[in-house]
């Protein structure tokens, strides 16, 4: 391993560790992964509840898994679960490049709330 992502590596430890200093069992924060049938990791979410509000703060569906509807089918559920946990709205950032993922919160009624140069927050309230 290059010393370069060796640091990287280190720096994205340290980092999760300040952010989620009781790993998963850090309160109010839920990270799950994502697994299809035949119980292979296709992904993962992050998301963390603030007040009545989530904000998910990370989400990957792997690339060789991608338009297969996990992505979709996942943000449905942690919809769900967000308001069986007292949330009424879900927030985001995401890349303004990141084409796919902007499709996607379209398609599940997210709206665009902050646009910044590079990024935008998008959400969703969620009805009862």
């Amino acid at each position: 391993m290059s010393a370069d992502k060796e640091e990287a590596y280190k720096r994205a430890e340290k980092e999760f560790d300040e952010i989620l200093p009781m790993g998963q069992s850090t309160e109010n924060n839920f990270l799950y992964v994502m697994i299809d049938d035949n119980a292979e990791n296709v992904g993962f979410i992050w998301y963390e509840k603030e007040d009545v509000s989530g904000f998910i703060c990370d989400f990957l569906v792997k690339e060789n898994y991608r338009k297969k509807g996990y992505g979709f089918e996942t943000m449905k559920w942690i919809e769900q679960d967000a308001k069986d946990k007292g949330m009424t709205k879900l927030r985001l950032s995401l890349f303004k490049f990141n084409e796919p993922a902007c499709n996607l919160y379209k398609k599940l009624n997210y709206n665009v709330v902050e646009d910044h140069d590079e990024n935008m927050i998008m959400e969703k309230i969620l009805f009862t």
